[in-house]
């Protein structure tokens, strides 16, 4: 079926009837990059229709809450930095009345060291008192102005890792004890085998810019060369009704019958005009002709669609990108049967320690509202790229760990579980190789997109400010 010209298009066109024949966009899958993308470009009178999977909105942002208590499948939070993004939840409805900001004590974060729990320090008294680091530790830490930058092409390299950036410029004691936990907290991956430049953007870019990450950071904190589209402080949030508050609101936003669920895509066509994309639903089979097509799909999902050969065989790299497998176990609690005070972010744990465990949110103490009176929630994160197998830890080996770090006694009073068989994409020393891999088929073959958390970011803001990019530059032909 070929392309309808839209000049017979009626001006009632973005209230999308049941059976839409074109579209100046498709979007496959409707997570946080596709939503942003469908409101950016929406905004600008630009009629997208999104075609999603499963039965719900969201991807892996899902909230599930019972019995006063409320688990999250996926991210637990959302740290808003970009104007763009808290410009966004303005315009959906998610105002003060539904966000919450994270408690004062959230500030604080622990490190398990022998078995014991140990604050971050967050000021250079707290630095110098730190059991964590020794005190050659602290001094090669005080060094880093002094270090200069990376030599690009030493040993024939231009990546650089994460541990080996850290050890470069902080030295091993704060890679072990801080840096590689802060690693696993956030990709669950291996410092060893991340690229810095690609997997921690901003801060290789202090050493790029300033030298030294030290005064780089405080540079910016004195307001030189800050981005304007950042905001001076950023602030942690969620919401009353949990993380998928945000896909909702964005869904809830977009015309009526813009998005379709449970869609099973059968067929992808280049034509003369753009794009042709055929699927059943419930209502049968459809098919909906574009100009552009974005593929917001996870990245180890593409081999599912049926993508022209010449597409296909471009994406290997995209679809071999590592992505371990992680478990999210969500466990209530009586207050009274802690020993530990939870007056914290939550706990990470150095990979020395040998522990069946990533690291435990503290999720009641970060946010009100996860759990009933007298009662706590943790949410215990297991798996990753060292110790894969952890994902299939049962509940008695992490009862025994929550015992031995936090006190922990009696038996749940709540249990929610959410495993990720490939969880999070990892930014590897290869990296580049995925991204020159999709600016090469997107060169190739005009109007298809990708995007999603495989590419500029893996963090919810990320997906948000590059899914309203890319929805901007769709809808003013800036492509």
């Amino acid at each position: 079926m070929g392309c309808r010209n839209r000049s017979s298009t009626p001006t009632t066109k973005y209230l999308f009837p049941m059976v839409q024949k074109y579209a100046d966009t498709i979007v496959l899958g409707a997570g946080i990059s596709g939503l942003s993308i469908a409101h950016a470009a929406h905004s600008h009178d630009h009629a997208v229709l999104l075609l999603e999977s499963s039965d719900q909105v969201g991807g892996s942002i899902q909230s599930y809450r019972a019995d006063g208590y409320l688990a999250e499948h996926g991210p637990n939070s959302i740290l808003i930095k970009d104007k763009q993004v808290a410009t966004l939840l303005t315009e959906v409805g998610l105002d003060a009345q539904e966000s919450q900001r994270a408690n004062n004590k959230a500030k604080k974060r622990y490190i398990v060291q022998q078995g014991k729990l140990h604050a971050m320090p967050n000021s250079p008294l707290t630095m110098i008192k730190t059991p964590l680091f020794s005190l050659g530790g602290k001094l090669r830490f005080a060094l880093e102005p002094f270090i200069g930058r990376y030599a690009e092409h030493k040993n024939g390299h231009n990546e650089e890792s994460f541990a080996d950036f850290v050890k470069r410029r902080l030295g091993p004691d704060m890679l072990a004890s801080a840096a590689g936990p802060f690693v696993s907290g956030i990709y669950a991956g291996d410092p060893e085998k991340l690229s810095v430049r690609h997997a921690f953007p901003r801060l290789w870019s202090l050493e790029n810019r300033y030298r030294s990450c030290i005064l780089g950071a405080i540079a910016l904190k004195l307001g030189a060369g800050g981005n304007s589209d950042q905001l001076a402080k950023g602030k942690m949030l969620s919401f009353r009704s949990g993380m998928h508050a945000i896909p909702k609101a964005i869904h809830d936003h977009l015309p009526h019958n813009s998005v379709k669920t449970q869609c099973a895509i059968t067929k992808i066509k280049k034509t003369n005009a753009g794009w042709s994309v055929c699927w059943n639903d419930i209502s049968g089979q459809q098919e909906t002709t574009c100009k552009n097509l974005v593929i917001t799909a996870p990245h180890h999902k593409l081999r599912d669609l049926p993508l022209p050969n010449s597409v296909f065989n471009g994406l290997t790299p995209v679809m071999s990108l590592d992505s371990p497998p992680v478990t999210s176990l969500v466990l209530g609690f009586k207050k009274e049967d802690i020993t530990h005070p939870l007056d914290g972010f939550g706990m990470l744990i150095k990979q020395s320690e040998n522990s069946r465990l990533l690291g435990v949110l503290f999720s009641s103490s970060m946010f009100d509202g996860r759990a009933p009176e007298g009662h706590v929630t943790l949410t215990c994160m297991m798996g990753g790229t060292i110790h894969p197998e952890y994902s299939e830890n049962s509940d008695e080996i992490v009862l025994a760990e929550l015992d031995r770090l936090l006190g922990v006694s009696g038996k749940p009073t709540f249990r929610h579980k959410t495993s990720w068989p490939r969880a999070i994409p990892q930014y590897g020393l290869d990296y580049q190789n995925t991204l020159d891999a999709m600016d090469e088929v997107e060169n190739n073959n005009p109007g298809l997109h990708f995007a999603g958390n495989y590419r500029g970011g893996i963090s919810v803001g990320d997906c948000i400010v590059n899914g309203l990019e890319l929805g901007t530059r769709l809808s003013t032909n800036e492509q």
